[in-house]
């Protein structure tokens, strides 16, 4: 929070929370860089069909589907098996993926879907590769889970949204007409609080704990006991306090 202006009758501050805009936007860019990724790069379903020509030949196609629909074809010649992959996450949970092997390269297959389901289809893929069956037509499906994934995303894009468009704060102390003014403009609506000087009892510093730190906010309270923030973003207390100290100056409380 800044001292913008001060005249014998006039003393005018503005806080920009320049910390919520940063975090909030960059947040939003991370998400919305996710979501993209769900939608469009990462597969919500595959299905596997294979064929065997001849007794010593097997061909497969392996579709891909994302969310919105689109397809991606890849030629699979010659599976020697199929296996399960097993990866462990930094919290200790697990994940499981499937993987088909050819003489010449590996392909991954859904990597969101539950051991179970991993073994059942890797059980009918082998089964056919080590068989005299003619064909073979397997999927898999983790759409659900792309679904929620990409609502959750968009949740934390409205919170991230809402903290990226914060109001800046302009708070103008009259003398002349006995009257403190506090604007909140932002992209979403813009607000006026007017009170007269002389509903104002004192003023306040509130102090928050985040993480390490403290950080603190101006409070006015008025002679009801109402309290109403300045700031409404906590920022440095070396600011805040000087801030007030001028406003008790300027008002000579």
């Amino acid at each position: 929070m800044k001292i913008v202006e001060e005249t014998r009758t006039r003393l005018q501050l503005k806080h920009r929370p320049i910390g919520y805009w940063v975090s909030g936007w960059c947040t939003f860019i991370v998400c919305l860089s996710f979501l993209i990724y769900c939608l469009v790069f990462d597969s919500a379903s595959v299905r596997l069909n294979c064929i065997r020509p001849s007794s010593n030949q097997i061909n497969c196609e392996l579709k891909r589907f994302n969310l919105l629909g689109s397809m991606e074809k890849l030629k699979i010649f010659d599976p020697q098996e199929a296996y399960i992959l097993t990866k462990t996450t930094s919290k200790g949970g697990k994940t499981y993926q499937v993987i088909i092997v050819t003489p010449f390269q590996e392909f991954p297959l859904l990597s969101h879907i539950s051991y179970e389901e991993n073994q059942e289809f890797i059980l009918k893929t082998n089964n056919f590769i080590n068989s005299a069956q003619t064909s073979l037509f397997i999927q898999q499906n983790q759409q659900n889970y792309l679904f929620f994934l990409s609502l959750f995303i968009l949740i934390i894009m409205a919170i991230a949204a809402f903290f990226g468009t914060s109001p800046v704060t302009i708070c103008t102390f009259y003398k002349s007409i006995d009257k403190v003014l506090i604007e909140r403009k932002s992209l979403r609506d813009n607000q006026v609080i007017e009170y007269p000087l002389e509903n104002i009892l004192r003023f306040d510093i509130q102090e928050k704990q985040y993480k390490s730190s403290k950080l603190y906010r101006a409070v006015i309270v008025l002679k009801s006991f109402k309290e109403i923030p300045i700031n409404p973003q906590y920022t440095d207390e070396r600011s805040i306090r000087y801030v007030v100290s001028r406003i008790h100056s300027f008002l000579r409380f």
